[in-house]
């Protein structure tokens, strides 16, 4: 299905760029990726993914919005409070472009529904908070051979990785996955221990940023490496990582 008039006045500056044009914006129409939490990076992931003509998002979250998380959830208010969030973005974001279509999951992501939502998507999102969900996450990805995006953040630090199951290193290759008490443990520290507001920000339109790519066909920068984003002082770095053979998760072994 061809771009309609409309769709091409939306998204005309983005047309303009010759890496992209009418083809990649079709491209872009005609592919869906599946976005897990609907907090910090989440927000704006689906914002951008959606303003760029993303046709099918689907969005999986089991939280209700609450007081802290107004900090750095732009998408909600002080009247969302205790509302849940999936049906709180799919309602502001349709009003931003109703030509995306929105597969919501009030649920959370488990063993046992993960491989079935993942197979109905072309590409996954990681805009979680806690490490046991991440690597169920790469897990998941790499059983089904959907391509990965990730963003992490705290404190002052980002992180983004793309992964291609089967051909790039997966996150268990440059973070190998521990024993059940030690996940639990850097869970709990990781929501403990803060996070600057706008930094979210910052890396959910980096990894939006390399969806987008990905479908109009220049690529991610970051498979096989990782970006390091330093907010404090304002760096950037990218360390070159390798897929590893004796991988529990994605090696020959």
């Amino acid at each position: 299905m061809q771009l309609s008039s409309e769709e091409k006045e939306r998204y005309s500056r983005q047309i303009l760029i010759d890496k992209i044009g009418e083809k990649g914006q079709e491209k872009l129409k005609h592919s869906s990726a599946l976005i897990i939490g609907a907090g910090g990076l989440g927000n704006p992931v689906s914002m951008y993914l959606v303003a760029s003509g993303l046709g099918k998002i689907g969005l999986i979250d089991a939280d209700v919005v609450s007081v802290s998380n107004l900090g750095r959830q732009i998408l909600y208010t002080t009247k969302d409070v205790g509302k849940k969030k999936v049906f709180l973005v799919q309602e502001r974001l349709n009003k931003l472009n109703p030509n995306v279509d929105f597969d919501i999951y009030e649920e959370r992501l488990s063993n046992l529904n993960a491989s079935e939502i993942f197979l109905k998507y072309d590409v996954v999102v990681d805009a979680t908070d806690n490490f046991e969900t991440r690597y169920l996450i790469n897990r998941t990805t790499i059983k089904t051979g959907k391509p990965l995006f990730i963003g992490a953040v705290g404190r002052f630090t980002g992180q983004v990785m793309s992964i291609l199951p089967g051909k790039t290193a997966c996150y268990n290759c440059i973070f190998p996955e521990k024993s059940p008490e030690i996940i639990h443990s850097m869970t709990d520290n990781n929501r403990s221990m803060g996070i600057l507001g706008s930094l979210a920000g910052t890396i959910g339109s980096i990894v939006s940023t390399e969806v987008i790519k990905f479908f109009v066909g220049t690529g991610s920068k970051y498979f096989n490496k990782l970006l390091i984003y330093d907010a404090l002082d304002n760096n950037f770095s990218i360390l070159s990582i390798e897929r590893d053979p004796r991988c529990k998760i994605c090696g020959d072994e």
